[in-house]
């Protein structure tokens, strides 16, 4: 489609006589700011009147989902310092440990029959009862075979649980978790007398207060039951700071659509004509004319005579 052509007329500034620019209704910049300026302060009272006298309901759904929020922040915030709780307990259950004496060897009856499995990993065939041994190191076989990096460093408050091992070949960062990270983070090395310190529970949950006193290295029903729970700890901890960054964002996203509708550019676009207030505006309008016009019709003095 072609454009409309503006030919020659008079500028539509405010008092301007001259002649408009070619293709410009106005003759200059100027002119067009002062119309336009004028518009806001005729448009813009009655606007501001309008969105004052009538209650927005988006405003207090708002302000609703604002609470909900907050509220939600608060719940996350708590979990988070129930897990750094939960990460000192277990700092302090491996001091303990560390301390303890390892336990004279007593004869355990296990029925080592045929007793056999799949690795879910590998799929090759092993012996049930070193099964989590196996499927820890064939895990991390194949874990070090896959990459997760970012360009970015992880900037988080409190212990960074990512690796962050900086690759120069790519220029990334490792975001594996630190403890479960098989390439960069080995696991250290045990000695002959450290005791595995596994926390002993009953019907599963219940702790005993008692923990495992059997050398770490030939403890296969708790193996790496230490960098599992961390493991454990530290993933609780991820989902939990991206829940933080979605409820902060949405926050955001809710105090813009506040500021936004009450600002200049929304109060001059859109309009709401509440016809109820209005016609009690009118009518007290009328009402005040009519009072004035019967006070001027009264006889009264001649302001004229002296």
């Amino acid at each position: 489609k072609k454009s409309k052509v503006i030919g020659p007329m008079q500028c539509h500034g405010p008092g301007c006589t001259v002649l408009n620019r070619p293709n410009s209704k106005y003759c200059s910049n100027e002119c067009g700011q002062r119309l336009a300026t004028n518009r806001i302060f005729q448009v813009l009272p009655q606007r501001i009147q309008e969105w004052a006298a009538t209650p927005s309901i988006a405003e207090a759904m708002n302000r609703q989902q604002l609470d909900t929020i907050r509220k939600q922040q608060r719940e996350v915030r708590s979990i988070l310092q129930e897990l750094d709780k939960r990460h000192t307990e277990l700092d302090a259950i491996l001091d303990r440990a560390k301390s303890a004496s390892i336990a004279e060897a007593e004869v355990e009856v296990e029925e080592e029959g045929e007793m056999s499995m799949y690795c879910i990993t590998c799929g090759h065939e092993i012996h049930a009862r070193t099964a989590i041994k196996h499927m820890e190191k064939c895990f991390n076989k194949y874990e070090s075979q896959a990459s997760f990096g970012s360009i970015y460093k992880t900037r988080i408050d409190g212990n960074n649980m990512f690796c962050d091992f900086y690759n120069p070949a790519n220029h990334t960062y490792c975001k594996r978790l630190r403890v479960l990270c098989p390439e960069h983070c080995k696991d250290p090395k045990v000695s002959n007398t450290e005791v595995c310190g596994c926390p002993l529970v009953t019907n599963v949950f219940d702790l005993t207060g008692e923990f495992c006193r059997q050398p770490r290295k030939s403890c296969l029903k708790h193996y790496c039951w230490e960098k599992l729970r961390r493991a454990e700890i530290d993933m609780e901890r991820v989902r939990q700071w991206m829940k933080i960054d979605e409820l902060i964002e949405q926050e955001r996203q809710i105090r813009q659509r506040m500021s936004d509708r009450a600002g200049v550019l929304a109060l001059m676009l859109h309009s709401t004509y509440n016809h109820e207030i209005m016609d009690q505006v009118t009518n007290s309008q009328s009402i005040l004319d009519q009072t004035e016009i019967e006070e001027d019709s009264q006889p009264g003095t001649d302001h004229n005579s002296l």
